[in-house]
């Protein structure tokens, strides 16, 4: 008899057959439901790992979360809360028995009301601040996955189970080994609203000019206690959290297309091409152009 991590591996391939090669994600009926496929594996790649729970399904993969690095396989998870920046690298994928994985998107909101709806038990504080950890997939969270995947074949039922599937899935992870990060984190952002407000800001207009003090007063907070808060949730300060969404948008737009290094710079905020362009190669070890030159190459993201 299959295991769920068995049944939700053949799942995930099924929804390859017949994708192209370089295509690393699909998408499904369930809207924030997607599976995820790497043939080969990839080099340390670093970005904003958005509020989602990433279960690895076959293969492995090394993540660095501040300055923790996890290394996981099949039957555990990736979960985060809030946008981090995270560097993650798929270690073991090959063309026979590629890396796959099952990607869900979170809404915190959705999460926060859980909490409040069915009155949860505090649990205790984790011993790390950070808005991301990886765990292992317990039987019951394993199996929810498995009914939710059994939805994509039932389009009548699926409108009015599938909220309810998710559901649970929310409940297991708050009762499960990541409760005590999720919940904490999220109580911080309510309690907190200016560092939600503050990453927001940053997400949206990332390409325009930031000084901490104006910054601090969008979001009605002192300049040191934004920096400190900030940096309890995300790891970095938020004018670090800017540069690296910056440079990530940068490298998107290098990898799409034929748009020249200094036009990607300016597009994202840098003033100085040559200031970019050393950013850039200290962020992801090489200069613009050869990176996004390998990327194409080497199917890396």
């Amino acid at each position: 008899m299959n295991s769920d991590i068995d049944v939700l591996r053949e799942a995930a391939a099924r929804h390859f057959d017949g994708v192209p090669d370089g295509q690393r994600q699909v998408h499904t009926p369930i809207p924030y439901l997607s599976f995820l496929r790497f043939l080969r594996p990839t080099e340390m790649s670093r970005g904003i790992l958005e509020p989602s729970i990433c279960l690895v399904l076959q293969g492995r993969k090394k993540v660095l979360i501040g300055a923790a690095i996890k290394h996981y396989g099949p039957g555990s998870y990736v979960l985060s809360v809030v946008d981090m920046p995270v560097s993650g690298q798929v270690t073991r994928a090959t063309q026979d028995e590629p890396y796959l994985g099952l990607k869900i998107d979170l809404d915190p909101k959705e999460i926060a009301a859980l909490v409040i709806d069915l009155r949860l038990a505090v649990p205790n504080k984790p011993a790390s601040a950070a808005g991301a950890c990886v765990d292992a997939a317990g039987a019951e969270l394993q199996d929810a996955f498995v009914r939710l995947l059994k939805l994509l074949a039932a389009p009548a039922d699926r409108a009015a189970l599938a909220p309810l599937v998710k559901q649970e899935i929310l409940y297991r992870l708050l009762s499960g080994p990541s409760g005590a990060m999720l919940y904490h984190t999220l109580l911080g952002e309510r309690r907190e609203q200016g560092v939600s407000a503050a990453i927001q800001w940053i997400k949206q207009h990332y390409d325009q000019p930031m000084k901490i003090e104006e910054l601090a007063r969008e979001v009605s907070m002192s300049p040191s206690v934004l920096h400190r808060r900030f940096k309890a949730v995300t790891v970095m300060s938020p004018l670090q959290y800017q540069k690296r969404m910056r440079l990530t948008e940068a490298r998107k737009l290098l990898l799409a297309g034929s748009m020249e290094a200094a036009t990607a710079a300016y597009r994202v905020g840098y003033e100085s091409p040559s200031q970019f362009s050393r950013e850039y190669r200290r962020l992801f070890g090489a200069s613009p152009l050869q990176d996004a030159e390998f990327l194409r190459h080497h199917d890396i993201e």
